[in-house]
């Protein structure tokens, strides 16, 4: 029986680099979704206390603001926001604000991976952020 001397390293010399591609590619495309679905959170959350703050009602105003506080580095679908107010029971009333965003990836693995299983090579993200307006403001002057 001869022995087979290198065989394992060849074998491994062929496949890692496609394993590094998954491993590495996944790290980066998550990473990426993970920090573009706290840069969504934190805009609707700034979005909702900033009207509610200002007490402003108007729903252009209110997109507007949204539209301001996108990064200008997303490549992907940004939906249009979902604004709600809605009176709550017990008096005041509660603006909240759902947004949407396709965060692109960027290794092609997952692009063919999440366009076969999905039909897109993005994943979807979103947030969701209720604010009360306040019914009373006191200052001391």
């Amino acid at each position: 029986m001869r022995r087979k001397k290198g065989q394992a390293i060849v074998e491994m010399a062929l496949v890692f680099p496609f394993f590094l591609l998954i491993i590495v590619g996944g790290i980066i495309d998550f990473g990426f979704a993970m920090y573009n679905a706290l840069t969504l959170q934190q805009i609707a959350n700034d979005s909702a206390q900033w009207a509610a703050d200002k007490q402003i009602t108007e729903t252009t105003a209110i997109t507007n603001y949204i539209t301001g506080k996108k990064p200008g580095w997303w490549q992907g679908k940004f939906a249009d926001p979902n604004i709600e107010l809605v009176a709550l029971e017990s008096g005041g009333t509660v603006i909240r604000i759902g947004l949407g965003y396709e965060s692109p990836t960027y290794t092609p693995f997952y692009q063919a991976m999440l366009s076969g299983v999905k039909g897109s090579p993005s994943i979807n993200l979103s947030a969701l952020a209720s604010y009360k307006i306040p019914q009373h403001i006191y200052s001391k002057m």
